[in-house]
């Protein structure tokens, strides 16, 4: 509440010459009061005298700066400590993102990679070539006397004549080639020792057995030369199987022209018993 401030109530006694007399009548008219230190000299002359002094306001306190900076550092170790929660809280929150399953404990498990079984089996009868492959020689057909041939070869003897043969049937193995490509490999080197050869268009065959992934025959005819320069016509053909593995096994068989008709069938034969075998 402001205060308003006016001369004191009534009028000041006028000073008379040599002291204080009897102030002025009512109804004369008061000049204004003289301002303090507006006498000539200095002196205290007439006049109102020291007007009231000016409000007095309270001295502010010496704290109110460190109460101020007492909260200035509070809310600064307030922010700090914030921003400390906030980078270390990310770790505490769960993510949003599925985390990969442990090793083992997977909602996939592929199945495993399946592997030949080469074990023997029940069709598995007669001479064992490789990788659980097995063929059963026809009657009359012995195993060849040269032993540095690679897989298997029989050889069926021409009768009543030592050293002469009248057909062969030789089993070989590769993971070099396909079946079409392993069977027009092996006509390819029969008819390198031959004259006049002849292949003919080679075949897709289709097994039963649903273990061979693939079937190739070619079929030739040709003359075998003899060391005394005697010919000898062969008609023969190379078949190859190639199983789930790509692993292929080829039969070359060849017979004389002149019991090829009669014993074709005991290649035939022999060739079963390979697929059987698979």
């Amino acid at each position: 509440m402001s205060q308003q401030y006016g001369p004191p109530p009534g009028p000041p006694p006028a000073p008379a010459p040599g002291g204080w007399g009897t102030g002025p009548q009512q109804g004369q008219q008061q000049g204004p009061p003289a301002q303090p230190g507006g006498a000539a000299g200095g002196g205290f002359g007439g006049g109102w005298g020291p007007g009231p002094g000016r409000p007095s306001h309270p001295q502010k306190s010496n704290r109110t700066p460190w109460i101020i900076m007492a909260g200035a550092i509070v809310a600064v170790l307030l922010v700090a400590v914030g921003v400390v929660l906030m980078v270390n809280g990310k770790d505490d929150k769960p993510s949003t993102q599925s985390s990969p399953e442990p090793t083992g404990r997977t909602m996939y498990t592929p199945s495993p990679t399946p592997t030949p079984n080469d074990s023997k089996g029940p069709n598995d009868v007669g001479v064992q070539v490789g990788w659980g492959i097995w063929f059963t020689p026809s009657k009359g057909w012995l195993p060849d006397w040269d032993k540095s041939r690679s897989g298997k070869n029989y050889i069926l003897q021409q009768f009543n004549a030592r050293g002469l043969i009248d057909g062969y049937y030789w089993v070989r193995q590769t993971e070099l080639y396909d079946a079409k490509g392993f069977a027009e490999h092996l006509v390819d080197i029969e008819s390198n020792g031959m004259e006049g050869v002849r292949i003919g268009k080679g075949t897709t065959c289709k097994p039963a057995n649903p273990n061979i992934k693939a079937c190739y025959a070619v079929f030739y005819t040709g003359n075998w030369v003899a060391k005394n320069g005697k010919k000898v016509a062969m008609q023969g053909f190379v078949t190859a199987y190639q199983d789930q593995f790509d692993r292929t096994t080829a039969t070359d068989a060849a017979l004389e022209t002149r019991v090829y008709t009669r014993r074709v069938n005991e290649l035939i034969y022999m060739n079963n018993s390979v697929v059987k075998s698979f």
